[in-house]
């Protein structure tokens, strides 16, 4: 039937026929990308070309499956609810008489903040709002010493967001506890060390990268033509800061390994052996590899740097830490040189709020470097700080990360704002709490469904283990390519094609947004998918259209190899 239907179709159309109908079911036209395209796409920040990608999906009238970034879909709402009953209370908590239409005057007496809050939580005792924050108040007491009115007087000032947050780096309870939940949520239990870290609150993680690597340089910790090393993939902005002007920086690529699950070899590891190294750059959890460092890697390079580079400044970027039961981090064995940027984000669903922290082993080689400063580069520190404190040369690293934050001379109204403070001293109880790991458990059951559809849409078993967050997927273009077909189309496309054209086509014939492993210097023929910002269904389909996608390569190749 099909030959005979052909015959009445002209060549043009009886070609394009062929085009849709090879490989079995219908097929969407292949349009390969143009050179300039090619070079221009490799160019940018995945996130960028995720707009384009956008785009390009949007165009079609269709609904789009953009699963190119990474925001939750979901949140977390006891604390919020909670922070909307702390917050009533606190405007309630006003002088008798001294309130003008919308006017009032803030109680800000320490004594009996704490009997006062109670009273007003017992009017609502059957609510979860009033049990969680009595619990938080008890928790807070008992196992980190802070006395209830001091926690219930910080807190209502914080959420009442009318003052300057002093102190300017972290107000001193939402300190206290967000420094014990790192610490909890950082190291083995039984294994949390007794030293103190010290904190700096900071708009998301995002703010934590900025502020770091200024305060870094300032310090003459870092400088131009410096080499800096990355385990990859990374997050790009990890790779893309590092070369802008502002820094000059030479990033030396430590490639973690796909066929050993995101584990990085040996021979790549001894790269840091290498002393004009001056840093390590790390993303553990991964992202985009979604896996934790195994206990070996943290060993090695633990051992590395105590034996050959005592001198490495290594920052670990934990946020995906909490979707792991067992979490292996650098920061556990070699506390004193690390640099720990955490957020809340991801795993509370806060993007928006903007939650994050550097965090800093008082004992640290920070302070060593800077008080080891040859004796120019001192005075020029000197100078720089000088309008903040007599002695400038006193000044912790933690603090000249704030200080340097708001260019030294808005320090004093540096740090960030109190009510965000609030809620994430708040966040951080909630998941101490939490002891039996509910929340956690819900979150972990529901990315691995979403990834369990995903890969059976691919006729694949889905990855899992203690170590998976399950929160991104690196997918390989070239090992599905092979194995829905074979290894001579996979060797085909690779050598015809680049991924953004893959990806291009998966936007525009199947409104599906992903982005490219390359952007993250990860393996070429890699695409990341985000399996936490999309309703469960959609994953099945967006795993059916990477098979299309394959399949309408495949049915150009045939008809490529008939010419």
């Amino acid at each position: 039937m099909r030959k005979s239907f052909m015959r009445l179709l002209p060549v043009g159309l009886a070609l394009h026929f062929v085009l849709l109908c090879v490989g079995g079911g219908l097929a969407a036209e292949v349009r390969p990308l143009s050179d300039r395209e090619r070079k221009e796409f490799a160019l940018l920040s995945p996130f960028e070309f995720k707009n384009v990608l956008g785009d390009a999906a949007r165009s079609a009238g269709k609904p789009v499956y953009n699963a190119g970034r990474g925001n939750p879909n979901f949140i977390n709402t006891r604390v919020r609810l909670a922070f909307s009953m702390l917050h009533r209370f606190a405007v309630n908590q006003v002088w008798a008489g001294k309130t003008v239409g919308d006017l009032s005057f803030p109680i800000k007496v320490v004594d009996g903040s704490a009997r006062r809050f109670q009273d007003y939580l017992h009017v609502q005792k059957n609510t979860e709002s009033a049990a969680f924050l009595m619990a938080c108040l008890k928790y807070a007491q008992q196992n980190l010493g802070i006395a209830p009115d001091d926690f219930v007087a910080q807190m209502t000032a914080a959420i009442l967001g009318d003052h300057y947050p002093v102190p300017s780096r972290m107000l001193t309870v939402p300190e206290k506890v967000v420094e014990a939940y790192l610490k909890v949520l950082h190291f083995p239990p039984g294994k949390i060390p007794s030293s103190r870290f010290n904190l700096f609150a900071t708009e998301g993680g995002t703010a934590a990268m900025n502020y770091t690597f200024k305060t870094l340089k300032e310090n003459f910790l870092i400088g131009a033509g410096d080499k800096i090393a990355l385990i990859t993939p990374i997050f790009s902005p990890y790779i893309e800061i590092p070369v802008l002007n502002d820094f000059e920086l030479q990033p030396i690529y430590v490639s973690a390994s796909e066929s050993s699950g995101w584990q990085v070899p040996d021979g790549e590891l001894n790269k840091l052996k290498d002393p004009d190294i001056k840093a390590l750059f790390l993303v553990n959890p991964m992202n985009p590899g979604a896996v934790s460092m195994n206990r070996e890697s943290v060993d090695k390079i633990a051992s590395l740097i105590r034996t050959s580079r005592p001198d490495l400044i290594v920052l670990t970027d934990t946020v995906y830490s909490p979707f792991v039961d067992e979490f292996h981090d650098v920061i556990q064995a070699v506390p004193e040189n690390c640099i720990g940027v955490f957020s809340y984000s991801k795993y509370m669903g806060v993007t928006g709020w903007r939650l994050g922290v550097i965090f800093v082993q008082e004992e640290n080689i920070f302070d060593k470097m800077i008080r080891n400063l040859p004796k120019e580069k001192k005075e020029l520190l000197r100078k720089r700080y000088i309008t903040v404190t007599p002695d400038p040369n006193a000044i912790p690293f933690i603090e000249r990360l704030l200080i340097d934050s708001r260019d030294v001379a808005l320090a004093h109204t540096g740090g960030l704002s109190t009510p965000q403070q609030a809620i994430m001293t708040l966040f951080s109880l909630y998941d101490m709490l939490d002891t039996e790991k509910a929340y956690k458990k819900s979150i972990q059951a529901l990315l691995q469904k979403r990834i369990s559809l995903l890969y059976g849409a691919m006729g694949a078993p889905a990855p899992h283990g203690p170590t998976q967050t399950a929160y991104y997927k690196m997918v390989n273009l070239h090992d599905l390519a092979a194995r829905l077909h074979d290894p001579e189309f996979a060797a085909y496309l690779t050598g015809k094609f680049t991924p953004f054209d893959l990806l291009m086509h998966l936007a525009r014939a199947y409104q599906t947004v992903l982005l490219p492993g390359v952007g993250f210097a990860g393996p070429d023929w890699t695409v990341r998918v985000s399996l936490a910002n999309l309703p469960d269904d959609n994953y099945t389909i967006i795993g059916n259209n990477l098979v299309a996608t394959i399949r309408d390569f495949h049915a150009y190749w045939k008809q490529a190899k008939t010419k």
